[in-house]
């Protein structure tokens, strides 16, 4: 995850852009959505049981998407 920083500015090299900040923020999301729903079907694949954590705790959709 990156640092976000203080100053948001367009144009300067060192200042990054509010858009790039957005994006990687989505990203992060993204990855940790992605993240949790890969850890939740291992649960069920070694529960050796009817357990279904992924239909059950599976997170809503992300409601932030990059286009």
């Amino acid at each position: 995850m990156a640092q976000v920083p203080k100053k948001i500015g367009h144009g300067a090299s060192n200042i990054p852009d509010l858009n790039d900040i957005l994006q990687d923020g989505v990203d992060d999301n993204t990855n940790l959505r992605n993240a949790l729903i890969a850890l939740l079907q291992k649960l069920d694949a070694d529960a050796g049981t009817a357990s279904d954590y992924e239909s059950s705790l599976t997170p809503a959709p992300l409601k932030n998407t990059k286009e």
